[in-house]
């Protein structure tokens, strides 16, 4: 008599909770209608950019390296110094996953903020502002990068405005401060490029507005280190490259290691690995998105998809 086989579970959306009317937003303790969910004017967050965040993706009801950033949000909280965050990490965690599930969200984008809280006046003084802000969304995944621009590459622009400097804010605290990067992503579409990458101070490449960069030359990836958000996302192809059996380094790389390689790719947690086929009129390679890159980006989203590092959200979804 043959063996028989178990079937593996398989995922049900139809099992999930039904959505709510609005989407639901979790602010300081209560879980609110989007059109309801509101900080005040005098928070820091608003008058400063004085707070951090992080942010998830997700497949499947999977919520992809949960604790890896929930670990980095709470780094941030401790380099800003935000001692009113009263919330232990396993709490946030909780509520992270309480937040999907409410908004009943299979394929999702979360974002978690914590600010500094609500000043008295509207004037600099960390030291009387009151609990700490948390902010906690969870919605439908995002589109960073277009499915027609990841199959046909993506152009960017060595950008004339430099990455702030580490001696003025330490690039591995992700805060609410992104000025910086959104003024490289509008200087990169003035001039009719899709995105940007940074030199930091020293004329290094350094990073994107918003994406880390890495790039394959032979049998090595390498990716720069200093002045860098050291992203999850860049971690996962780094992980991916010493499975393939590949060198992986990290370092100090001019514009032309990038222009010269024969991949380049950006990464971040909501576009995962997308390929980039110009810099700055310089073709890459052969102008087409690059094979490894490609491959990596379809072995990505199969992990988020299986709940490879994943936490899952529904289990009750699962038969």
């Amino acid at each position: 008599m043959a063996d028989t086989v178990a079937a593996q579970p398989t995922f049900h959306p139809e099992l999930m909770p039904p959505p709510p009317d609005e989407l639901i937003i979790y602010v300081n303790g209560e879980f609110l209608p989007d059109s309801q969910a509101k900080i005040s004017t005098l928070d820091h967050a608003f008058m400063y950019g004085d707070g951090c965040f992080d942010a998830w993706c997700g497949r499947n009801g999977f919520i992809y390296e949960l604790d890896a950033h929930l670990d980095r949000l709470y780094r941030s909280v401790e380099g800003l110094k935000i001692r009113t965050l009263r919330m232990p990490k396993e709490r946030m965690r909780e509520l992270i996953i309480e937040t999907v599930h409410r908004n009943s969200v299979a394929d999702m984008y979360i974002k978690v903020m914590v600010t500094r809280g609500i000043s008295p006046h509207p004037v600099i003084d960390p030291r009387k502002c009151g609990d700490a802000t948390v902010v906690i969304y969870a919605r439908p995944q995002q589109y960073e990068v277009t499915p027609e621009k990841l199959l046909a590459g993506i152009k960017i622009k060595v950008l004339a405005l430099r990455k702030l400097s580490h001696e003025g804010l330490e690039p591995q605290i992700k805060s609410l401060n992104y000025l910086n990067n959104v003024l490289g992503k509008l200087e990169a579409w003035d001039a009719g490029y899709d995105e940007g990458m940074f030199l930091d101070d020293r004329g290094y490449a350094c990073e994107c507005p918003g994406f880390n960069i890495s790039a394959i030359k032979g049998d090595t990836l390498f990716t720069p280190s200093r002045g860098i958000l050291v992203g999850i996302t860049r971690n996962t192809v780094m992980e991916m490259a010493h499975a393939d059996g590949m060198n992986v380094e990290t370092g100090f790389y001019t514009t032309f290691d990038f222009t010269s390689a024969d991949e380049v790719m950006m990464t971040n947690t909501v576009a995962g690995i997308s390929p980039v086929t110009n810099i700055d009129g310089w073709k890459i390679g052969d102008g087409k998105p690059g094979r490894k890159t490609m491959e990596w980006q379809d072995r990505y989203m199969g992990w988020l998809a299986s709940g490879r590092h994943g936490t899952q959200v529904f289990p009750e979804a699962w038969k």
